[in-house]
């Protein structure tokens, strides 16, 4: 993946990544009936230490939940939740009398993701008229330095810094914890810019 994008290379890619992460808060808002918010996305080159300093403390413990992209364009989505708040966001979801478990939990967090992610591919394939489709959701919990690092190696991205592309969510004014990351195979980005810069 290149490092050197130009000015208009980024806002083409802060538009789309816009676009599918405002359908996605969207979903959101339906599902825990409550107005949630989501500001320009994060989109820059990282060095691996960066993202521990400036994101998350690489021990932090969180819960992530990842689903992957397949079809004209590879890729993987990863869902961040601070383990407190994934109880929050759960008790949203479900009826005020459902007892808690936390089988129940990891299952509706899953399929929020789901909804979540095809809602932002929805929009995305709607602009690049490309065929995407997603796999089964996965949870994991795990440290963050763990996890991001892990992701990274597995969609081949081995260069010293990497592309940070970030959607948060906020409700009333505040961050909610949680974060939805979109981490491509190389050529992936190009290949999107090629599609919607001609």
């Amino acid at each position: 993946m290149k490092s050197n994008y130009s000015a208009m290379e980024l806002d083409v890619l802060k538009e789309i990544i816009n676009i599918g992460g405002g359908h996605a808060a969207t979903s959101l808002s339906q599902l825990i009936d409550k107005p949630v918010h989501m500001t320009v996305p994060v989109i820059e080159m990282m060095a691996y230490e960066d993202v521990y300093e400036q994101i998350m403390a690489e021990e932090t413990v969180i819960k992530a939940i990842v689903i992957k992209m397949m079809g004209d364009a590879e890729g993987v989505f990863l869902f961040t939740v601070d383990q407190q708040f994934s109880k929050d966001l759960v008790s949203m979801m479900l009826p005020d009398d459902t007892p808690y478990s936390e089988a129940m939990a990891d299952s509706a967090l899953q399929e929020l993701v789901n909804i979540l992610v095809n809602s932002f591919l929805n929009a995305v394939m709607k602009l690049m008229d490309r065929n995407l489709v997603t796999s089964v959701p996965l949870i994991i919990e795990d440290m963050f330095g763990a996890i991001m690092s892990s992701i990274y190696i597995e969609q081949n991205q081995y260069d010293d810094s990497i592309m940070i592309i970030k959607n948060e969510f906020y409700y009333l004014g505040d961050r909610l914890e949680s974060s939805l990351y979109f981490v491509p195979k190389p050529g992936i980005i190009e290949k999107m810019l090629q599609v919607l810069t001609v």
